[in-house]
């Protein structure tokens, strides 16, 4: 089966917020649609990897926020090439606070929901919800996942590499070093050593290639 045929199925950027206690979590998804009328509601797919989705099971509701072709590129980076489990991605961004939830200021759109349904799969998990408000924003077109894979991407990458600049060429002993996504931060620590993983291997956060691992 080509895969790659499934990105011909695409879909907006959004920033999905929610909590964690008194933290604000967050993350980037593109797998969201209307579903329904009476109730409104809508469809949205996670990574059962998300630390964003393990907070969302815990209280049911959630934000969107409808990103513009126009968003700055860390936006994107921000909430996609880190986890909410140790960054506080919303204090990189200017947000504001609906019902107690984070959405991006400046955005298209703002959705606060509630699940309704929950479907868990192998590698996600759909949920279905209820829109209790909206926020119709600026008047602009809509950030697509064809968009980011076309030409955003790349404008997304270098936003982030920029920020964790300065986090970079910290002197470390060689006593526990390991191998560091440039881009993303992902640390690979798998049984097959990384110097003998093929070469077509690619980050499972960012996929971006070897190249841009370092050792660290």
């Amino acid at each position: 089966m080509d895969l790659d045929a499934m990105y011909k199925l695409t879909h907006g950027l959004y920033v999905l917020g929610a909590k964690d206690g008194e933290r604000l979590v967050g993350s980037i998804v593109d797998a969201v649609m209307q579903v329904a009328n009476k109730p409104v509601a809508i469809a949205l797919s996670c990574s059962n990897t998300s630390y964003t989705k393990s907070c969302i099971d815990k209280t049911k509701e959630f934000s969107l926020s409808v990103l513009c072709k126009k968003v700055d590129p860390f936006v994107v980076a921000n909430f996609g090439f880190q986890s909410s489990k140790n960054v506080n991605k919303w204090e990189n961004v200017e947000y504001s606070v609906c019902d107690n939830l984070p959405v991006v200021k400046d955005s298209l759109a703002s959705f606060i929901c509630k699940v309704l349904y929950k479907y868990p799969l192998e590698s996600n998990t759909l949920y279905v919800a209820e829109v209790i408000s909206a926020d119709n924003g600026k008047n602009d077109n809509p950030l697509t996942y064809l968009d980011y894979r076309s030409y955003f991407k790349k404008d997304v990458m270098e936003s982030f590499q920029k920020f964790i600049q300065p986090k970079k060429g910290k002197e470390m002993s060689n006593e526990g070093k390991k191998w560091v996504c440039t881009v993303c931060g992902y640390v690979y620590d798998g049984d097959v050593p990384f110097e003998d993983l093929p070469d077509d291997w690619v980050c499972p956060l960012c996929g971006v290639g070897k190249d841009l691992f370092e050792l660290q």
